[in-house]
């Protein structure tokens, strides 16, 4: 098909889905009721009124084949009410759990007339498992999300899941003041994708921050007890889910005709926390306490309360929350947080067939020596302050039992504020350890959000098609200020220095992304086959932006940089199709198989790529003649040359236009996925799940130099040595690009990287057992695999000198090993770097028992391969044109691991109850067995730590809680 005849594919598909329903959201976040009504003898039984009870009341009435469906319902409990026509008899079904994106099938058998209203104890229930769900999710609800000592945040939540691996190990909280990145099924971290109540609220600026954030980030922080169920999707063919990336969605609690309340109160602190570092590794950090990281106290506490306003019409729910979390690092540094929510929800019902709410939600989090770590001292930490609100209006309508749609708007304001405690008056320098001193850089970012989106359903016979669409803007304004000077130097065999000159970068970008999606799902008895288009329209522009010069430095005078519309442009339509099967009449046990094709995510601010203002830098040596540490401009050897530079021109320095380009024909990376999966219902409380996931990934983004390929690099020579931990000798080539082959200003072009894909192949197994006999159990495994393909090296590889991961200054590199494992490099906020690798194993388990006099004992365990230890060394000067390089010193990235990680909790509950309402009071122990798992190290050959332990698991700690509900 040519690109004409695509694009009017497309628009043709984007056109249909408008005719038929409001934009629409990126991720399923309503679940789903289908219902038969039969007499005692199996027939259906039309006209029969159908009432919904989840604390509000929907009501239908049954069609000629005895059926109602009710779409859109918020997740949680429901019970079933029938009234039959010319009969007084009614029956009442058990309670039914309705999960986020579910479909929920039932039977209710009505028994013979003569029986009384009041017995309902003659109705057959026969529920089955969900033959319409087309993705693999997992719902972590409420009440056991409670009831499982944890960390409370969503990134503990994840790791839980099959398939998902965080670079964090929090331990009773440890690491809850900071998101985590995290990685799925061989997704692209900026393809991962939150939602807050079906609107995205993924941060579409993370990538601005040095080092770029790695995975889509959490635009909000939220209270832990708002939320009614986290549903989790890492694949599969729904048409509503935009990327192969982790779709997060975090439903909100609502109101109810029965009052609902929940107040909490936990605590943590220095003395109820164990030690776990040894005495030679505190010495070697210069922790003189010898008592290793801490948590100095957290205390969080709560509450929220919904009800009636006006019963059956009108309910609100709102909440209150404030959570200190104050820290002391393995190097003895203080890093404080404090946490403060407030929201307020609304639900309305103007009749059966019209619904809406408008949800209110705000969070401000403020830290005190963000950063701290073993190469960040307190001097060169940050304070931040980062308010954010979120306010969102929703309307349900259903029209005819046959019609359901529903539309949202949401605004919402986000970003954050970095000041460095060392002021903005002090420059900041590196020591032989690579130690940061003195101070850091200031980094503001404003990130403001606007969503609209609806979808349809419409039910004819066997049939339903689903329809909708969305359009959500993202602007960016981001400012990084370097402090005094703007000379930062490296100590390389001090007096001598290595001087990076660094401007001030300034960036306004403006992201759109409009889609469109259609789907049509037949059910044929135990058969249901579903095939979809989904057409998305992805744009990223720049604003025009300003940043000073640096005093003494010609090279990096003031610029403005103008504004440039829709740099990159990308226009997908991407099929989705699937089916299942149930192996049985009583749907008790399911296959399911998927194909589905994603287009990803474009970063919001990827436009600033072509501004003229980069992250620019030149790079001079010096001498340290004051002996003060840091560099000044008459310290600087300006007569021995620029050594190198990135982001601007050194021949044309006043340039306002970009040293980069983008090829006209970019395009969006794909990925193929194939899916094969089964469901068994063992019991009415017990299921099982299987999974296996293969998927291809191709045209990812790069950024080769502008012209050049692997044929403009020599090799200058050879690094020797011996690797620690007795992984041998290394004897890696290094190589220099060839001075006539470099292009002004050493600009790179972002393209598709050709002759180069990505594969990744799981397998994923669960079983859980829903409390019931006075116990409840959860299990979930996966195994991982994700590697890289070079089918055409000339084409894919750049600079054959290995690095250890792909980076902001070389973005071209990594290991470069055919059939290697994927590496992603994670820093910042306090954490040692971590170069993540997908675990060949990774196993999660929880369980519950209820003994006696309201005692409940339960326990979880974490079990997951250890990330990689990449040795490499940096700065190594190979007689390249554009500077020094870093070089992976192993044959893989992976050649060498960290231990494997396992967390031991538990927690033992007393429960006393008064009336309708609990009280109970929580016990908990987070690293039961006090571990200290290395979780990271200084890779860095070249510093004079090399080896040294930066980072290890947090110290066993008692948690007491208290919470009263109702």
């Amino acid at each position: 098909m040519t690109d004409r005849n695509w694009s009017a594919a497309a628009a043709a598909a984007w056109m249909c889905a408008l005719l038929f329903a409001a934009p629409a959201h990126a991720q399923v976040f309503m679940g789903r009721i289908d219902a038969t009504i039969e007499d005692a003898g199996g027939a259906p039984i039309p006209a029969a009124q159908v009432d919904l009870t989840s604390g509000q009341i929907l009501g239908q009435v049954t069609d000629t084949q005895g059926q109602v469906h009710f779409l859109n319902l918020p997740a949680g409990l429901y019970a079933v009410r029938v009234s039959t026509p010319g009969s007084a008899a009614s029956a009442t079904s058990a309670l039914l759990t309705v999960l986020a994106g579910s479909s929920t099938r039932l039977v209710l058998r009505m028994p013979a007339p003569v029986v009384p209203p009041e017995v309902n104890k003659g109705i057959v229930v026969a529920s089955s498992g969900d033959v319409m769900r087309m993705t693999t999710t997992t719902h972590v609800e409420l009440e056991p999300l409670q009831d499982i000592p944890s960390g409370r945040t969503p990134w503990v939540v994840l790791q839980t899941v099959p398939t998902i691996y965080v670079d964090r190990v929090d331990v009773g909280s440890s690491a809850a003041k900071d998101q985590s990145n995290f990685y799925g099924k061989g997704a692209i971290g900026t393809d991962n994708t939150w939602n807050l109540d079906g609107v995205p609220v993924t941060d579409m600026g993370d990538n601005l921050l040095p080092p770029a954030l790695v995975s889509g980030s959490l635009g909000i922080y939220y209270d832990f007890d708002s939320v009614q169920e986290i549903a989790v999707t890492t694949g599969g063919a729904e048409v509503q889910n935009a990327t192969a990336g982790v779709g997060v969605n975090m439903i909100l609690k609502s109101g109810f005709n029965t009052p609902t309340g929940n107040m909490r109160l936990n605590y943590e602190n220095d003395w109820l926390q164990a030690v776990n570092i040894s005495p030679a590794l505190a010495e070697s950090l210069g922790n003189t306490a010898e008592r290793g990281n801490r948590i100095d106290e957290y205390f969080d506490r709560g509450v929220d309360i919904g009800g009636p306003i006006f019963r059956n019409q009108l309910w609100v729910w709102g909440t209150a929350a404030y959570t200190k979390l104050h820290l002391t690092t393995l190097q003895g540094f203080a890093d404080d947080t404090d946490f403060t929510n407030y929201s307020l929800k609304f639900d309305g019902r103007a009749t059966d067939d019209i619904r809406g709410n408008f949800t209110y939600y705000y969070n401000n989090r403020e830290e005190e020596g963000r950063g701290a770590s073993a190469l960040r001292p307190p001097a060169t930490t940050w304070n931040q302050a980062s308010p954010t609100s979120f306010y969102k209006g929703e309307g349900r309508f259903v029209v005819g039992n046959k019609f359901f749609a529903s539309a949202r708007v949401a605004v919402f304001h986000g970003g954050f504020d970095l000041e460095p405690v060392g002021t903005l008056l002090q420059t900041y320098y590196f020591d032989a350890g690579l130690v940061a001193q003195n101070s850091f850089y200031a980094y503001r970012s404003d990130r403001p959000q606007r969503y609209v989106g609806g979808d349809g359903n419409y039910l004819i016979g066997n049939n339903q098609l689903k329809f909708g669409g969305a359009w959500r803007s993202t602007p960016v304004n981001t400012q990084q200020i370097y402090p005094g000077n703007h000379l930062i130097a490296t100590w390389s065999g001090y007096p001598n220095m290595y001087v990076q000159a660094a401007r001030d970068y300034g960036a306004v970008t403006d992201a759109s992304y409009l889609n469109g999606f259609v789907s049509d799902t037949i059910s044929l008895n135990r058969l249901t086959l579903t095939g979809g288009v989904r057409f998305d329209y992805q744009t990223s522009s720049l604003g025009e932006a300003f940043v000073p010069a640096v005093d003494g430095v010609p090279l990096l005078p003031a610029l403005t940089a103008p504004a440039i519309s829709k740099v990159l442009s990308w226009t997908n339509l991407t099929p989705r199709v699937g089916l299942t099967f149930a192996l049985d009449e009583s749907r008790k046990t399911i296959v399911r198989a998927s194909y589905a094709v994603f287009a990803s995510q474009l970063p919001g601010t990827e436009a600033a790529f072509v501004s003229p203002i980069q992250h620019s830098y030149a790079y001079y040596n010096a001498i340290d003649r004051n002996t003060d540490g840091a560099a000044q401009i008459g310290e600087v050897l300006f007569t021995q040359g620029l050594q190198a530079y990135s982001g601007f021109d050194p021949a044309n320095p006043s340039k306002l236009a970009s040293v980069n380009t983008v090829d006209p024909n970019v395009k969006a990376p794909m990925t193929r996925e194939l899916m094969a999966a089964f469901d068994r219902q063992l019991a009415p409380n017990i299921s099982v799940s299987a999974g296996v996931t293969y998927r291809k990934m191709t045209d990812l983004l790069w950024a080769p130099l502008t012209g050049v390929t692997s044929a403009n690099y020599t090799q200058t020579g050879v690094l020797v040595g011996t690797l620690p931990e007795g992984a041998g000798a290394y004897h890696v080539p290094v190589y220099a690009l060839n001075a006539s082959a470099v292009p002004p200003g050493g600009g790179e072009t972002l393209t598709n990287r050709q002759g180069y894909y990505q594969r990744y192949f799981g397998i994923e197994a669960s079983a859980t057992k829903r409390l019931s006999d006075r116990w409840a159990a959860h299990v979930g495994f996966s195994t991982n695999s994700w590697r890289e393909y070079f089918d055409d090296p000339s084409k894919s590889i750049l600079d054959p000198t290995p690095a250890p991961a792909p980076s902001l200054n070389r973005p071209f590199a990594g290991p470069q090993v055919a059939g290697g494992t994927i590496a992603t490099l994670s820093s910042g906020s306090g954490q040692s770097s971590v170069y993540m690798v997908a675990p060949g194993y990774q196993l999660d388990a929880n369980g519950t028992v209820q003994i006696k006099w309201g005692i409940a004992i339960t326990g979880s365990m974490l079990l997951r391969q250890g990330y990689a230890e990449p040795f490499y060394a940096s700065n190594i000067s190979t007689g390249d044109p554009l500077g020094k390089k870093t070089v992976l010193l192993v044959p893989q990235v992976d050649t060498v691991r960290l231990p494997s990680v396992t967390t031991l909790d538990g927690r033992a509950e007393k429960r006393f109850k008064f009336g309708k309402s609990v009280l109970a009071a929580d016990f908990d122990v987070f690293n039961i067995l006090n571990s200290a798992t290395v979780l990271g190290k200084q890779y860095d050959a070249s510093a004079s730590n090399y080896d040294q332990t930066l980072e290890i698991m947090s110290p066993r700690v008692i948690r007491v809680g208290v919470r009263y509900f109702f």
